[in-house]
């Protein structure tokens, strides 16, 4: 194929961390590149590249001294087909400088990517590449290198904004724009060859070296300095540094962009914004701080709070300073000007401070040119304490400075106003009396709290909504007494089956609410939730003597995924509660975020679903299954996903049982069968692979007579060797449910197809019922999976029922495989065959079938590739 004729171009992905691999394919699966290959190691790299010579762009891992990856490069470079193809380097996390001469580049690296790789930073950084090597023009500020030639002089000359360039081992300055020398007032001579420090008065050198090693770890730097000029006077600029390449060596890319009195007011209502979104308690007062520090590059900051009636105690709530104070230093504790400002008084000095405050020997001793103290008062106007800035340098005399600070002040005045409610005895009124817990005042507040800050960070958190299983039984046959030692004991269970850093709260009667933190994926809270069912169907011991079983039904809502404010949070967990205890009590649903809140709108669903097989909404995805050996692909799951044109993707957790519900099932389950047996059997042909394929039965495509006819036509009609198709059945489905089950499920196996016990460890069946159940493998269940590491019980579990299943002569396959832990113990423990995200994500077929494509051309040209070789 002609190059200029081709699409976005090919890619080549080498990395030894999969996680990384897995990423940089997602992200550029689906962009319109003619081919991505992905290599584990650098034999594979050569044989794709003896394959397809047409390779546009390579992505390669560069691990401690990167000898091998360096040599790869070289022998590139070397060769005539592949010496114009551009490189990008993956660095590892923790690559330290000493591993690497950062002022040499590798032949034909002309860019730096970090792991853990962030995808959509791939994709820009492989499409600048791509441009480059097509003779295209970067941009001069964007992360890759800046072009040759007039045209890159050009734009560094002509450039608005201040561009340095310099070198990132000395620090010396290699060259600066005529826009830097004229804003700044100094020749030439004394900026190039010297030291960048001349970018920043109010850094220390110290600080600067930090700044420093932030851009070689993380790739650039973002901050706020005072630039000085020739004049001995300085104006604030915002400083962007990124690493770059400029002739082929890795230099520092810096751009000054001066912010005078607007960019002041753009700074406050970003400080605003933030401060106002940060949560409470002392790690909240931390960030307002920082945030100030950062803005006004302060010296100097510390909070303290008063007491009505004992007006000469203070308490500091936080402590700032740029440089510690020698030992002798005045305490500022102890000044008149904090008696001024806790007397109701506001301190401003923004030029000259330590001139103009008499009496203050704390402002002689440091000498600070700029001062602030503000009074914190509380809704009454009473003060509650100070806030005092200090500066060694005057500050500009600007309204917006000083009307910024007064408005942070009033944000760090509701948090001493909210600490005074508790330590005044507001707590009890906070407090569930009969657990201690949180009550609903104070879970509310926590609530909104967290919403705000997983606002700002992007955090992922979950609402469950906890009811205790007829407890009104309890109450009335038990006496209320044995009820209040039942919402004890419960609120005991829950504060231990979850962190320190949740919050278990009694929201009313015998509901609780729990806000669960930090969650990485979803599973981790059902994980949590399941955790919390098994809890509590542990008999409860009362002071009699005598047990109680209890048991609970939980709902659970997600920030953002649900809802993203806390009424709806809790609205959608406590409807996920009550379809908890519509589907039997005694466990857990996530709240499911399609129109399904009243019947009419569960009936227009329902009717969607029926047509959605018609309307070509249904889609097959594949999730590959691998050797726990050789990692090679031996099959698939198929996977029904619907698609719907205005509701967008639905989850299969809902649908399913909707499906179920209305019989649906019967006819979504044959179709599914029929497509994977379809596409199964071309990719068999096409690539001459013994790929099996597994496909799950639902218990109402069991109960079918004619089921056995429909499974022979359909590979009649496909002609797939029914060796190589899988049906999978739930552990859960039982002879009294299906009286024909045993009798359905061999003549399957007479037919030629294999039976997997699906989910297995989640049902209740006996190891008798297990032994004559007619099946060729078993699969573990993710639940007990991804406790791999965390949970000794789970893991025991696991060893156990891959021992049993070999002793009773049944293949074993793992799914949510989704860490290389859990991938090692199961290869270790002789699990043959592993499913899960840490291989590979349920693929549409175009995607699934692009994988095999470049699995043949791996096998295809590894014995090729031993000419290429490094020696």
């Amino acid at each position: 194929m002609a190059r200029e004729e081709r699409g976005q171009g090919s890619v080549l992905i080498v990395a030894t961390n999969r996680d990384d691999r897995r990423v940089l394919f997602d992200t550029l699966d689906g962009q319109n590149f003619d081919a991505i290959y992905t290599a584990k190691d650098l034999h594979q790299a050569l044989a794709f590249l003896n394959q397809d010579p047409d390779i546009d762009v390579v992505l390669i891992e560069f691990v401690g001294a990167a000898r091998e990856a360096v040599a790869f490069c070289t022998q590139m470079k070397g060769d005539e087909r592949l010496a114009r193809v551009p490189v990008i380097g993956l660095l590892p996390a923790d690559t330290a400088e000493r591993h690497w001469d950062w002022a040499r580049m590798p032949p034909g690296v002309i860019d730096w990517l970090r792991s853990p790789v962030d995808g959509a930073e791939a994709l820009a950084r492989v499409r600048q590449a791509l441009v480059l090597a097509r003779g295209g023009t970067a941009t001069p500020d964007a992360p890759g290198r800046p072009a040759g030639g007039d045209r890159y002089q050009f734009a560094f000359e002509g450039s608005l904004d201040e561009l340095v360039i310099s070198d990132p081992k000395t620090g010396k300055i290699i060259e600066v724009n005529p826009v830097f020398l004229q804003r700044s007032g100094f020749p030439a001579p004394q900026v190039v060859g010297h030291s960048l420090d001349i970018i920043s008065k109010s850094h220390t050198r110290e600080q600067r070296v930090e700044l420093n090693a932030r851009l070689t770890r993380e790739g650039s730097v973002r901050y706020r300095c005072q630039k000085p000029r020739a004049d001995g006077g300085s104006y604030p600029v915002e400083v962007v540094s990124r690493l770059a390449v400029r002739a082929g060596k890795l230099v520092h890319f810096t751009i000054l962009r001066d912010l005078g009195e607007l960019g002041r007011l753009q700074q406050s209502l970003g400080l605003l914004a933030e401060a106002i979104e940060v949560g409470a308690g002392d790690e909240g007062v931390k960030q307002i701080v920082r945030l100030l520090v950062d803005w006004l590059e302060l010296d100097y900051v510390t909070l303290v709070s008063s007491r009505a009636d004992q007006p000469h105690e203070v308490q500091p709530i936080t402590l700032y300073q740029r440089v510690s104070m020698p030992g002798d230093a005045p305490d500022p504790l102890k000044q008149p000007t904090l008696r001024q400002v806790l007397d109701g008084s506001s301190v401003i000095h923004l030029a000259e401070a330590w001139k103009r405050v008499e009496r203050d020997s704390f402002l002689g001793f440091t000498r600070f040119e700029a001062f602030v103290g503000l009074p914190l008062r509380d809704e009454r106007r009473t003060v509650l304490g100070a806030l005092l800035l200090g500066r060694r340098s005057a500050l500009p005399e600007s309204t917006t400075i000083v009307d910024t600070l007064r408005v942070a002040a009033g944000r760090l005045a509701l948090e001493l106003e909210l600490r005074r409610s508790r330590d005044q005895g507001k707590a009890k009124a906070l407090q569930d009396a009969l657990t201690g817990l949180p009550n609903r005042l104070l879970f509310n507040d926590r609530l909104e709290t967290t919403i705000n800050e997983a606002h700002r960070t992007g955090e992922m958190f979950a609402v469950l909504f906890v009811d205790l299983d007829r407890f009104k039984n309890i109450n009335d046959s038990l006496g209320h007494g044995v009820g209040d030692q039942v919402l004890d004991a419960v609120s005991r269970r829950l504060r231990a089956s979850v962190r320190a850093s949740d919050t278990v709260a009694r929201y009313a009667g015998d509901e609780f609410t729990l806000i669960l933190r930090h969650i990485v994926q979803r599973d981790d809270v059902m994980r949590i939730a399941e955790k919390i069912v098994r809890v509590m169907e542990v008999p409860l011991t009362l002071e009699d003597g005598s047990e109680l079983h209890i048991t609970a039904s939980i709902g659970i809502s997600f920030y953002p995924d649900d809802a993203t404010t806390a009424e709806r949070l809790l609205k959608h967990a406590d409807v996920a509660m009550y379809s908890a205890k519509g589907m039997g009590r005694n466990n857990f649903q996530t709240y499911v975020a399609v129109p399904e809140e009243s019947h009419q709108q569960r009936i227009a669903l329902e009717t969607k679903l029926r047509v959605a097989e018609r309307n070509n909404e249904l889609r097959v995805y594949y999730q590959p299954q691998v050797d726990s050996r050789s990692e090679d692909i031996v099959g698939m799951e198929a996977l029904i996903r619907w698609e719907h044109p205005e509701l967008g993707m639905i989850s299969p957790g809902f649908f399913i049982p909707l499906a179920e519900e209305t019989g649906l099932i019967v006819s979504i389950g044959e179709w599914v069968l029929r497509v994977a047996c379809t596409e199964t059997k071309r990719w068999q042909t096409r690539f001459n692979l013994p790929l099996r394929v597994s496909v799950n039965l639902s218990a109402l495509q069991i109960k079918q007579p004619n089921l056995v006819e429909i499974v022979r036509n359909i590979v009649d009609e496909t002609g797939i060797d029914p060796t190589l198709l899988d049906l999978e059945v739930t552990e859960s489905i039982s002879v009294k449910s299906i009286p024909n089950l045993m009798e359905t499920l061999q003549a399957l196996r007479d037919l030629g197809c294999r039976i997997s016990i699906d989910d297995f460890g989640t049902g209740q069946s006996s190891l008798d019922y297990i032994r004559r159940f007619p099946a060729d493998k078993i699969k573990i269940d993710q639940v007990f999976v991804r406790n791999i590491g965390v949970d000794p019980d789970d893991e025991a579990i696991v060893r156990a029922t891959i021992n049993m299943a070999h002793s009773l002569k049944l293949g074993v396959v793992a799914e949510g495989v989704e860490i290389e832990e859990h991938f090692n113990f199961l290869r270790d423990h002789g699990c043959e065959e592993l499913q899960g995200y840490l291989f590979c994500r349920p693929l549409a077929p175009v995607s699934f079938e692009n994988m095999l494509v470049e699995r043949e051309k791996l096998f295809g040209g590894a014995a090729a590739a031993q000419d290429l070789l490094p020696r």
